[in-house]
């Protein structure tokens, strides 16, 4: 179905002017925002932990970071039963925070911002994670200490010393 449309517009391609060939490349620019937006309404929407589960791993899986908002306030959301085991896991304990790891860069704010804010132990470890493993070790705690060295708060402030803590603990 999709691979044909694909089929179809790649062999068309060559054959187009320079303009409809940007206008139909840009079609699929089109049809990701639409997926975005389609993903991250079933997430706030639906009370399908499935539904919920199936969005946060397809907004990982194509690197939607139009979804990182809606995957930051569940980063802590854990589906009810055992993970889907397949030759590869679609995704452990915590789907969103793997979702965001694999959305990557834009997603560091957003864990930087948490690790700030937040005072659940569990969120706190988990937008840790996403920010080491989003980044190089070595970005990651440049970010975490830009974002201290620039907190005026001290409430703010001594909870990202605390992520700085929770950032060394991890595999480097």
């Amino acid at each position: 179905m999709i691979e044909d449309r694909i089929m179809g517009m790649m062999k068309n391609l060559a054959s187009l002017s320079d303009d409809d060939q940007m206008k139909l490349l840009s079609q699929v620019d089109s049809q990701r925002a639409d997926l975005a937006r389609a993903l991250i309404e079933h997430l706030e929407t639906s009370d399908s932990e499935a539904v919920q589960a199936g969005a946060i791993y397809l907004i990982g899986r194509h690197r939607l970071a139009e979804g990182v908002g809606a995957l930051i306030q569940r980063i802590d959301f854990e589906p009810k039963g055992p993970p889907i085991r397949e030759p590869e896991p679609l995704w452990e304990r915590y789907p969103a925070m793997e979702a965001l790891i694999h959305i990557g860069r834009p997603s560091v704010p957003a864990a930087a911002e948490l690790l700030a804010a937040d005072d659940a132990d569990l969120r706190r470890d988990l937008a840790a994670k996403v920010v080491r493993y989003a980044e190089d070790a070595k970005v990651a705690r440049f970010v975490l200490e830009q974002a201290h060295a620039g907190e005026r708060d001290p409430a703010r402030k001594a909870r990202l010393q605390d992520g700085l803590a929770r950032l060394d603990k991890l595999p480097q």
